[in-house]
């Protein structure tokens, strides 16, 4: 395969159009300088996802996303408890000692933050692809991975889910988060498709 054709270099490119548009947005969003960059690219076996991502009964706060259209499948977002009362910590002006994951405006902020780098991230697939995306209401848990996976009943019917690593810089502070896209069998096929990509599910 050509490299220019690499699954996993077309991935990178819509991560990185993403990161810039959320950087964007996040920016407005708290009156500040952000940057977003995507070290990590991956496509991961289904069967390996949990520990792929998380340390066993690791705890983590997730943004999960329906996704329908021309295009099926759900999105999660993901941030470890330290990462993710960093980010609240940014949003809502306090200590990260302050931060309470119960707490609704704190719920409330992350939800609106990791939707847009979400929504972010889709739209780049959306225009590179010429396919229509629509999104569900986001849902926040504060779950084990494998419990929201098995709690969702997400479909079984791809083997693979990309997996896109992104740092981001907000106030002279660094945070780490995961972006999952869990597309099913024939919209992971369209999706290469589309790209020009020759690709097959092991």
């Amino acid at each position: 395969m050509d490299e220019k054709h690499n699954p996993l270099d077309i991935i990178r490119e819509i991560g990185t159009i993403g990161a810039g548009r959320a950087a964007t947005a996040l920016s407005e969003m708290v009156s500040a300088p952000v940057e977003i960059t995507v070290p990590e690219v991956k496509m991961i076996e289904t069967a390996k996802f949990a520990e792929s991502v998380t340390t066993t009964g690791q705890t983590n706060l997730v943004l999960v996303i329906c996704m329908e259209g021309q295009i099926n499948g759900r999105m999660f977002f993901i941030l470890s408890p330290d990462d993710a009362r960093l980010l609240g910590s940014v949003l809502l002006g306090v200590e990260t000692t302050a931060v309470n994951f119960e707490d609704s405006l704190f719920q409330s902020s992350i939800k609106e933050a990791l939707n847009i780098i979400v929504g972010a991230y889709m739209m780049a697939l959306s225009e590179m692809t010429g396919f229509e995306i629509m999104f569900g209401i986001p849902f926040l848990a504060l779950d084990v991975l494998t419990a929201i996976f098995i709690a969702e009943q997400m479909p079984m019917s791809s083997h693979e889910i990309i997996y896109i690593k992104t740092n981001m810089q907000i106030k002279n502070r660094n945070f780490d988060g995961v972006f999952i896209f869990f597309p099913d069998m024939p919209s992971i096929n369209k999706i290469f498709s589309a790209l020009g990509v020759e690709h097959h599910q092991s």
